[in-house]
C-alpha cells in the first residue's frame, strides 16, 4: 500500500470510533490479529521504544497498521516497516495449544484469559458507553516494544497472537506465542516451552508525548 492509503484507512477509522453501532460492526469481525517474527526483527534493527497498532478501514474490513515508533516518525520513507495484519475471525485448530504451553508472564494466563471473556462479554456495553465520550474509542494503541522482545528475541517463536482484553473500562492487548521452543544451548529438560502472557498497550487518546505520526 501507498503512504497515502495508509492514511487514508487510519482515518476511515477515526471517522467512526465515536459511533457504537459502527464501532461493534468491526470488532466483531474477528478475534485477533498476529505478529510474526520476521517484524519483529525488522523493527526490531531501529531499536524503537514502541510499537504503533493502529486500527484502519480498508474497504469494509478492519485490519490493523504496526509500525515501530521509530519508523513512524517518517513512515513514508519507512515503509518496510509497516504492515497490515488482518483481524482473524480465529486461528487454526493447531494452535489451540497456545494457552496450554504459555506461562505466566507481567499478568497471569488466568488473568488474561479472564480480560479476553471480558472483552467477548462486556464489548456491547463497553462500546455503547466510551464511543459518544470525548476520547472515544482508541485511534492507537502503544506496545512496549520490550514485551515483543519477550516473545521473539532468543527463541524460535515464529508468530504470536495479539487478543483484546477488557478490564476496569479499559481496553488493552493480550500477546500469545503460537508455537514457543526453547533456545538453542536450553539447559532446561523439556524440549518445548511456553512463552509468558504480555499485557502490554496504552490506547491513545488521551495524548501523551509519543510520536503518532501516522494520525
Amino acid at each position: 500500500m501507498k503512504i497515502e492509503d495508509v492514511k487514508k484507512s487510519i482515518k476511515a477509522w477515526s471517522s467512526v470510533r465515536n459511533s457504537p453501532d459502527k464501532v461493534l460492526t468491526y470488532f466483531k469481525q474477528g478475534s485477533c490479529f498476529k505478529i510474526t517474527k520476521a517484524q519483529f526483527d525488522q523493527w526490531n534493527k531501529n531499536s524503537p521504544d514502541k510499537l504503533h497498532v493502529y486500527p484502519a478501514i480498508i474497504g469494509d474490513k478492519l485490519k490493523f497498521v504496526l509500525i515501530d515508533s521509530e519508523s513512524d516518525k517518517d513512515a513514508a520513507n519507512h515503509m518496510d516497516a509497516l504492515f497490515v495484519q488482518d483481524f482473524l475471525k480465529g486461528l487454526d485448530i493447531a494452535a489451540e495449544g497456545f494457552i496450554d504451553n504459555a506461562i505466566d508472564g507481567n499478568l497471569t494466563i488466568t488473568d488474561a484469559l479472564k480480560k479476553m471473556a471480558h472483552w467477548t462479554m462486556f464489548i456491547d456495553s463497553w462500546v455503547a458507553k466510551t464511543a459518544p465520550t470525548t476520547n472515544g474509542i482508541f485511534q492507537a494503541l502503544l506496545v512496549p516494544f520490550s514485551d515483543l522482545k519477550s516473545h521473539f528475541e532468543g527463541t524460535s517463536n515464529p508468530e504470536s497472537a495479539v487478543f483484546f482484553g477488557l478490564e476496569n473500562g479499559q481496553a488493552d492487548l493480550l500477546l500469545w506465542g503460537l508455537k514457543a521452543k526453547q533456545p538453542a544451548g536450553s539447559m532446561m529438560l523439556t524440549a518445548e516451552a511456553g512463552i509468558c502472557v504480555a499485557d502490554f498497550s496504552t490506547s491513545v487518546p488521551p495524548y501523551s508525548a509519543n510520536i503518532l505520526g501516522l494520525i
